[in-house]
């Protein structure tokens, strides 16, 4: 019996100990972060949204020449068409007219085409152009958030603001202790130009989806 009860308490504390072990691995550090908040509150996100209105706009105006070619062109041809049956004039005049007015359909025609064209690229761009600003500033951050996990030894972080694909919440709890958003927002605007910083008070950007 002397000798059991030292196997059995080497046994129980061995128990214990890997028990105890067990706790600590599945044990996890988790932090959480708003990124719709944080690419929101970006600045390069502000500046990125200026420089893409800067685009539409140029492409607004040059659209805006063409339309105002277009209806030049609508209005010559109506007025052309118009004096083809003019009863004063012989048939050789009328048929002159009438090439004329056939002429400037043509043209309408193919301006109508290269609107159409023109439109559809300009659209392209500044898909394009969107999504390229949207993947270099969302790579960054997810960088800066990786760093910070690392460095302070989070097993895993969690979006906050994330939607499932029926639009119901991911995470539906959080005591916010870990949260890393304002600390993130405040190391990616360090050196934020004042200008932007302003233009972001004045005009926040809320984007649907980071």
């Amino acid at each position: 019996m002397k000798k059991i009860i030292p196997v059995l308490i080497t046994c129980l504390a061995l128990c214990f100990c890997c028990e105890t072990t067990a706790i600590a691995q599945t044990t996890q550090k988790i932090a959480t972060i708003n990124l719709r908040k944080v690419f929101d509150g970006y600045f390069k996100t502000k500046q990125a949204d200026i420089q893409i209105k800067e685009l539409a706009a140029g492409y607004d105006a040059e659209n805006k020449k063409y339309q105002d070619e277009y209806k030049k062109l609508t209005d010559d041809y109506s007025v052309a068409y118009a004096k083809i049956d003019d009863p004063t004039i012989t048939e050789e005049v009328k048929a002159q007219r009438r090439a004329a007015a056939e002429d400037l359909r043509v043209e309408i025609k193919k301006l109508e085409t290269m609107i159409t064209q023109f439109e559809r690229s300009a659209r392209t761009a500044l898909s394009e152009q969107q999504r390229r600003y949207r993947k270099n500033i969302m790579e960054e951050i997810t960088e800066l958030v990786a760093k910070r996990a690392k460095s302070e030894q989070y097993s895993m972080v969690f979006d906050v603001g994330a939607d499932s694909a029926d639009r119901s919440r991911i995470l539906l709890y959080t005591d916010g202790q870990y949260d890393l958003t304002e600390d993130i927002l405040k190391q990616l605007n360090a050196n934020a130009p004042a200008d932007i910083l302003e233009k972001m008070k004045e005009e926040p950007i809320e984007s649907e989806e980071p």
